[in-house]
């Protein structure tokens, strides 16, 4: 008889390279494990745990099926998911580069956008996920999300994007990471760059690996978690005392 897996209990991740084996924490579900491209929560959680307090209002302008509201509320935060297409009742109808939130309002934000156009998320033509990453038209949508992220977050706070770069065989790659850390930087000043280990089924698929080994590519193995702090004031240098600047209190 096959032993059930046993999920490890949830910690807080202390260097810079995170791993979890599931998709979700606990006995429940956190989003919908159906959703193509769901942020495992426990991502989330270790985010809010350091980044958040209790009550903080935490926003997600790219919401998919609510992971964010519900690691957020099992952790006594308020929460706030937009998506251009909501999955649920509780995710307010938005697109990411116009919010409907007034200037800095989140405590937090927590962003998972589309990575080119690896997921067909919607038929709605407005959809991020529906331009190439190879295209200035990706990254000009991008820097409009980042700006209203800035917009809506308090002063003293902390944002992150997580990201994967985009490679497509027989075309080209392209570092989504590094782009959209460039755009980052215009508006944020730089907390940690964590690196997250994957784990698509398709890592483990023997055809694929066979394919990556014998035409000469890489399967992408990680995901980029830009964290990036607001000064009081627009692109403010931040003297670091040996500890991050400005952790709630």
């Amino acid at each position: 008889m096959t032993e059930k897996f046993k999920k490890p209990p949830l910690r807080l991740q202390v260097t810079t390279l995170w791993d979890y084996p599931s998709q979700h924490y606990g006995d429940a579900e956190q989003g919908d494990q159906n959703y193509k491209g769901a942020t495992p929560s426990y991502i989330i959680w270790n985010l809010l745990q350091r980044y958040s307090k209790r009550k903080h209002l935490v926003v997600d302008p790219m919401c998919g099926s609510g992971t964010t509201l519900d690691v957020a509320r099992d952790i006594e935060r308020r929460a706030l998911g937009y998506d251009i297409e909501p999955s649920r009742p509780d995710i307010f109808r938005a697109d990411a580069r116009s919010l409907p939130l007034e200037d800095e309002k989140a405590d937090f934000v927590f962003i998972d956008p589309p990575y080119s156009t690896h997921i067909q998320y919607s038929d709605n033509p407005s959809c991020i996920g529906k331009l190439d990453a190879g295209t200035p038209a990706y990254c000009e949508a991008m820097e409009k999300v980042i700006a209203e992220i800035f917009r809506i977050l308090r002063a003293d706070r902390y944002a992150a994007l997580y990201v994967s770069d985009s490679f497509v065989k027989g075309t080209a790659f392209y570092p989504i990471g590094f782009e959209l850390f460039s755009i980052l930087r215009k508006y944020f000043t730089p907390a940690e760059i964590i690196s997250v280990v994957r784990h698509n089924r398709t890592l483990k698929m023997g055809n694929y690996r066979k394919a990556a080994e014998e035409e000469n590519f890489f399967l992408r193995g990680f995901n980029y978690l830009f964290i990036m702090y607001k000064t009081s004031k627009p692109r403010d240098a931040i003297k670091r005392r040996g500890r991050n600047p400005a952790l709630p209190k």
